[in-house]
């Protein structure tokens, strides 16, 4: 769920946005998830262009027929989900307002009735917003038709520090409590990473100093654990993540993937935690 190829999975591991109810084959399909993508990178360009003192303003203007075609694929991408289920409604119509907010901006930008830096700060806000709305498509999508695999639990919970959205969003300082020694759990580790990665965000705008991932393994069940940090977490080994914001249909997209993916979730106002079992059968 990138607009960059660093870091990207296979075809088979990205899927795209659902287009609508009864359809499914934009989660096989990169390429009907092309368009989408490269409509979100150009939002973060025009945050680029507006905030670079050497790109003339007449410039900017130039592109803005090609940004207006851009937010038009975004209002389609999300105007479809939003006549499915509670959890895709939900992110389609959010998506779709933030889509017509871009169309706003992009007046504002052809009249210029702004400062360059305020435009600048609306486009991050937005391409940031965007994103989030998209991923959680993607991800209500691939949870409904999961891929799963004997996958280690560290190495889900290291591949929470390489969100969906590579460079995008912010830096987050997560300290993992991985268990010792290591296990597996049979599930699909985009999946099960990008919920992980949802539940940091939410934790992290509560306000929190920082956030927790605590892992742990029986015969037959994996639990996670996301919180604030408490006073004997100092000592947890830290990686530096950047995570999406936590929009507000975010809650029920984590519980229809949790659903989906037969786990068990706690969903409190500062932390949650999410047990699966390991093994099927």
């Amino acid at each position: 769920m990138s607009s960059e190829s660093n870091g990207r999975k296979p075809d088979s591991q990205e899927p795209g946005p659902s287009s609508g109810p009864g359809t499914r084959a934009s989660a096989r399909a990169p390429s009907a998830w092309g368009a989408t993508r490269d409509a979100l990178a150009s939002v973060h360009n025009l945050e680029a262009l507006l905030r670079s003192p050497s790109v003339l303003y007449r410039t900017i203007r130039d592109l803005l027929p090609e940004l207006r075609a851009s937010a038009g694929v975004l209002r389609e991408t999300f105007g479809r989900a939003s006549g499915g289920d509670e959890a895709l409604a939900g992110a389609g119509v959010y998506g779709l307002g933030r889509a017509e907010e871009l169309e706003r901006l992009l007046d504002a930008t052809a009249l210029a009735d702004e400062e360059r830096d305020d435009l600048a700060d609306r486009a991050g806000v937005l391409a940031d917003e965007l994103e989030a709305s998209a991923d959680l498509l993607a991800l209500l999508d691939r949870a409904s038709d999961p891929v799963p695999t004997e996958v280690q639990i560290e190495l889900v919970l290291r591949g929470t520090a390489r969100p969906s959205g590579g460079a995008r969003g912010r830096e987050l300082a997560v300290r993992f409590d991985a268990p010792s020694p290591d296990c597996t759990v049979y599930a699909d580790p985009y999946v099960l990473g990008s919920l992980l990665s949802l539940l940091i965000a939410r934790v992290d705008a509560t306000g929190a100093p920082g956030v927790i991932v605590r892992a742990s393994c029986d015969e037959a069940i994996a639990a996670f654990e996301v919180r604030a940090p408490g006073p004997g977490d100092a000592t947890l080994p830290e990686i530096v993540a950047r995570v999406l914001p936590a929009i507000p249909p975010a809650d029920a997209a984590i519980r229809r993937v949790a659903l989906d993916v037969g786990a068990r979730l706690d969903l409190g106002e500062r932390h949650a935690e999410l047990q699966l079992p390991r093994h099927i059968g």
